[in-house]
């Protein structure tokens, strides 16, 4: 059931489908929006945040985001809220509502072009072999161990999947989870993987030391 207004947790980060987050809840706005949920059992949508500037201090998220279930609800000694959620469907904001202490909105969900296309399923082994690959390469290049336990056999889990596990910056992570085109999306990825894996062969060729620390948006490896 679509939250009708939904309450809006703008953060920087980028949820996708499919995806388990952590998040923890502290501001007195977002407990009030977390005991909203609970008492209607309905999720909430979380959005990409935009940096703050000196003409506006407080500017509006980022329009699609994913609708986050909650899974798990835990109370902290200091107060504070962990929350696990799961993010299911994608949405596109129509309208902000600022009558609340936190955000809300009137969304859509939003659906993928061609998510069952000829074209989509042709590119499905293509991105996975290459998926693996980006995944073998950053256990090299950070000495952590990633891993993948399954590969989705749909293209459009693939697709986010896919888009989850890149280590790009999060202003390209909303370009990818705004997508409307499944085949269109699924070229730009492997695109990125391509880009990506180049990159990772020249610093473990050329800077063995520094590889652990090349890689991320802010300079990090981030385990997602």
């Amino acid at each position: 059931m679509i939250p009708a207004p939904a309450p809006l947790f703008p953060l920087p980060l980028v949820l996708f489908p499919g995806q388990m987050r952590t998040l923890r809840i502290f501001e007195p706005r977002y407990r009030a929006l977390l005991d909203h949920c609970l008492a209607l059992e309905q999720p909430f949508g979380i959005l990409l945040s935009r940096p703050a500037t000196r003409a506006q201090p407080e500017p509006l998220p980022h329009r699609v985001g994913t609708l986050a279930h909650i899974t798990e609800v835990q109370r902290l000694s200091d107060d504070t809220f962990a929350l696990r959620v799961y993010g299911r469907e994608r949405f596109r904001v129509d309208s902000f509502l600022l009558d609340k202490p936190y955000l809300q909105g009137r969304i859509q969900l939003l659906s993928m072009l061609a998510a069952e296309s000829a074209e989509a399923h042709a590119l499905h082994p293509q991105m996975m072999h290459r998926l693996r690959a980006y995944v073998e390469a950053l256990s090299q290049a950070s000495g952590l161990q990633f891993g993948i336990v399954a590969y989705p056999p749909e293209p459009l889990e693939l697709a986010f999947l896919t888009a989850l596990a890149l280590q790009i910056n999060n202003e390209e992570k909303q370009a990818l989870l705004a997508a409307t085109h499944l085949p269109t999306l699924m070229r730009r990825e492997l695109q990125l993987l391509h880009s990506e894996l180049d990159l990772m062969a020249w610093i473990m060729a050329t800077l063995p030391e520094a590889s652990a620390r090349s890689f991320g948006p802010s300079g990090a490896l981030h385990p997602n």
